[in-house]
C-alpha cells in the first residue's frame, strides 16, 4: 500500500497570526504550495496560502451563497453540490511528500475537502490561537471597519474554531495547537513539535524561523 503524504491543515481566524505560523511551517521544509498569494502592505512577509487552494474555497462559498466576510452556515455547505472533479483535480496537482495548506475560509470549508484530503494524507490540525479581541482589532485596522462589524465577522470563525478543536472529535494525537504570541516569544516549542511530526532533527531551521519572525509586523 502507498504510504500516504504528510498534510498540515492551518485552521485559523483572519487576523490570527497564521501567515507567520505558515511562514514557520514552509521554513521546517513543509511545502505550502507552488504559486501563494503575494505578499501586502498587512502581511508584508507573505500569507503562505495556496492560491488554488483559495481560489476553490472561494468558489465553495459562492456555492453556498456566501463570501468569507459573510460566512456561511454548516447547513448551508453541507447542502451545496461541488463539483468533486475540482478538488480531485488540485489534489493530483498539490500533494507532496510533506505539504501544507492554509486559508482561514477552511474553517467553513472543511468538511468538503475532509474525505479527499484523507484519502490522500494523514493529516494534522494546527490550530492558531490569538486573543479575539486582538484578531477583531487587526481587522478593523487593515479594512477600516468598525469594531462592531469585525466582530460580526470573525465569531463564526471562532465558533467553528472551537468546533474543530473540541468537540468534533479529530484525533487528539494529530491536533497541534500554536499561541500566535507565544509563537513570537518563543518559536521553539512549535519548532520541536513540528519537526518531530515531520521528521526532522528537533532544533531543524530553528535560528532561521527566529529570523524571520519579526514580532513588529504584528498588526493590531
Amino acid at each position: 500500500m502507498e504510504e500516504k503524504s504528510k498534510l498540515f491543515l492551518i485552521l485559523c481566524l483572519h487576523r490570527s497570526g497564521s501567515s507567520a505560523t505558515a511562514g514557520v511551517m514552509h521554513h521546517l521544509g513543509i511545502h505550502m504550495g507552488d504559486k501563494l498569494l503575494p505578499a501586502t502592505a498587512h502581511n508584508p512577509k507573505g500569507h503562505y496560502e495556496n492560491a488554488e487552494f483559495v481560489s476553490i474555497n472561494q468558489q465553495i462559498l459562492q456555492a453556498a451563497h456566501s463570501t468569507w466576510n459573510n460566512p456561511p452556515s454548516r447547513d448551508k455547505i453541507a447542502g451545496i453540490h461541488f463539483p468533486d472533479a475540482k478538488i480531485k483535480a488540485f489534489l493530483i496537482n498539490h500533494v507532496k511528500p510533506v505539504w501544507g495548506l492554509k486559508d482561514p475560509r477552511a474553517l467553513f470549508t472543511f468538511e468538503v475537502w475532509k474525505p479527499y484530503l484523507e484519502e490522500v494524507a494523514d493529516i494534522y490540525y494546527v490550530f492558531v490561537h490569538r486573543p479575539f479581541k486582538a484578531s477583531v482589532s487587526s481587522l478593523t485596522k487593515r479594512d477600516r471597519i468598525s469594531i462592531s462589524r469585525a466582530n460580526q465577522i470573525l465569531t463564526p470563525y471562532l465558533k467553528n474554531l472551537y468546533l474543530y478543536r473540541h468537540t468534533y472529535g479529530l484525533p487528539s494525537k494529530n491536533i497541534i495547537d500554536i499561541s500566535y504570541q507565544d509563537l513570537l516569544n518563543d518559536p521553539e516549542p512549535f519548532v520541536r513539535k513540528l519537526n518531530e511530526k515531520i521528521g526532522n532533527p528537533t532544533d531543524h531551521q530553528l535560528n532561521q524561523v527566529r529570523e524571520f519572525l519579526d514580532s513588529k509586523l504584528k498588526n493590531f
